[in-house]
């Protein structure tokens, strides 16, 4: 079961990590992991009194530890870029949504003006046609309702 407990640890290892925005990455610390992964493989391996030894040996902190404060700063720096990074892509990102937008905006309008104007077009031409169809029909008419004597054509 002990197992169990260092996948739980490494899953919580990653749920708390550092999510990149509007990306499903996490930033998590490798060597935290590398540990956590270790410890399984010595636990799958087996060793039962032996495993516990190794990982308590592997995990106590050193007996002296001293602190870089000018290290620390600029990890701390670096952090703070991270941020300031991401921070100025989601400004950038929502520009860029905006604009796209816009952009789509115009061209549904530009589109529905071109729509309008060929549907006028084809109105104007329908009419025409409708006029002369109409036309013709008038003109048919005269000579089916009894006129013997075609316009322009006299009889010998």
């Amino acid at each position: 079961m002990e197992i169990l407990g260092l996948i739980d640890t490494l899953e919580s290892m990653i749920l708390e990590g550092f999510k990149i925005p509007m990306t499903k990455k996490t930033i998590i610390d490798e060597e935290k992991v590398l540990q956590v992964t270790d410890k399984i493989r010595l636990v799958v391996q087996g060793g039962g009194g032996l495993v516990k030894k190794a990982i308590d040996k592997r995990s106590a902190p050193p007996k002296q530890e001293t602190i870089d404060f000018e290290e620390a700063r600029r990890e701390v720096e670096k952090v703070k870029g991270i941020l300031a990074e991401a921070s100025e892509g989601d400004d950038k990102a929502t520009e860029i949504i905006e604009s796209a937008y816009k952009i789509a905006k115009e061209v549904r309008m530009g589109a529905d003006k071109y729509a309008d104007e060929v549907l006028s077009n084809l109105e104007a031409t329908s009419s025409r046609i409708l006029r002369s169809v109409k036309a013709g029909r008038t003109r048919l008419g005269k000579f089916v309702t009894g006129a013997t004597q075609v316009p322009g054509i006299e009889e010998k």
